[in-house]
């Protein structure tokens, strides 16, 4: 497996898989090699206006609002966390909602408003107070 730098344009690395490959494999199969060869998401980066309920995103947005931390009874019982954080891209905002053990994200990653974060395979979910992305189970928050 070839890991791709950082630095490296996406774009040239499929086209190196264009000539290895010829016309055997579809671009769109050479993208999700090269991702794949360099470790990055599978899923479609993004800009929040294109972002659609129960899907899986990866986005850069900036922190625009930190919320409080609120405590609530859980339905299976026991006691959760969630806190919402405002971010926005030159395309819109919604909500990053960080549930139990990611509430403390924005203290441990020293996250203030202003702060540019790298979603990576994040989930969406439309709800009365608009379109929320949360980290789910696999998905990474990051500084950019």
């Amino acid at each position: 497996m070839v890991k791709m730098d950082m630095n490296e344009d996406l774009e040239s690395r499929v086209e190196a898989l264009r000539r290895e490959f010829g016309e055997l494999l579809s671009d769109e199969v050479l993208r999700k090699m090269a991702l794949d060869e360099g470790g990055f998401s599978m899923a479609t980066v993004k800009k929040i206006a294109d972002f659609t309920d129960k899907e899986e995103v990866s986005a850069v947005v900036k922190v625009t609002k930190i919320n409080e931390t609120k405590t609530f009874q859980k339905r299976t019982g026991g006691q959760g966390k969630v806190r919402n954080l405002n971010v926005e891209d030159e395309s819109g905002t919604c909500r990053l909602t960080l549930w139990d053990e990611d509430v403390d994200l924005p203290e441990n990653l020293d996250i203030k408003v202003g702060t540019q974060l790298k979603l990576t395979d994040c989930y969406t979910k439309q709800t009365d107070f608009g379109l929320d992305v949360s980290k789910g189970r696999k998905g990474k928050i990051e500084l950019e």
